[in-house]
């Protein structure tokens, strides 16, 4: 551990700091519209900034994707916004394409991109799970406004139409507006 601390520079301290540095604090809390699924999110978003200029956000969750979702769990990161960083401790049952999957989005005004977890294919069921995924942002600073209002989507579950045999996904979801300046 001296080696450690050493090595690293770390001071020994017992004073800790809290939030420090953050200027806003969103939670939210999604679950499944469906009758036959039982998946859901529950979440915290954490923002630094300075001057109702946002710096960096970190969106950490919790989430729970039932045996039969197929779209299980899509965070929506803003337009202005890049993904520095993910972490996660699912799938626990280490099926690689099962991993958190960041896309890339084209032609939707709103969002850069998407982080996917437990993605089956549309009308297959991935299997299902417990995890937490910890996403680091950082703000395009050369093209966001200060005290721009961003909005991050948070979606889970899915559903197909007993009728139609229409699959949708991201049945149950919240849009969570992160503003600096509205905050602080």
């Amino acid at each position: 551990m001296i080696v450690q601390r050493y090595y690293f520079h770390e001071k020994p301290s017992d004073y800790t700091v809290v939030n420090d540095g953050v200027v806003v604090t969103k939670e939210f809390n999604v679950k499944s519209t469906t009758a036959h699924q039982n998946s859901s999110v529950k979440g915290s978003i954490f923002v630094w900034g300075d001057k109702g200029m946002p710096e960096r956000m970190r969106i950490v969750a919790s989430y729970e994707i039932d045996p039969k979702d197929f779209a299980g769990l899509t965070i929506y990161i803003p337009k202005k916004w890049y993904i520095s960083n993910i972490i996660s401790s699912y799938p626990e049952n280490e099926k690689p394409f099962l991993s958190p999957n960041a896309s890339n989005f084209n032609g939707i005004e709103e969002w850069r991109y998407r982080v996917d977890v437990g993605l089956g294919y549309p009308g297959n069921p991935s299997g299902g799970g417990t995890g937490t995924i910890l996403i680091d942002l950082v703000s395009d600073r050369k093209a966001i406004l200060p005290s721009e209002t961003s909005i991050v989507m948070v979606t889970i579950g899915s559903d197909t139409n007993p009728k139609t045999g229409v699959n949708s996904m991201g049945v149950g979801f919240i849009k969570i507006p992160i503003s600096v300046d509205a905050e602080s």
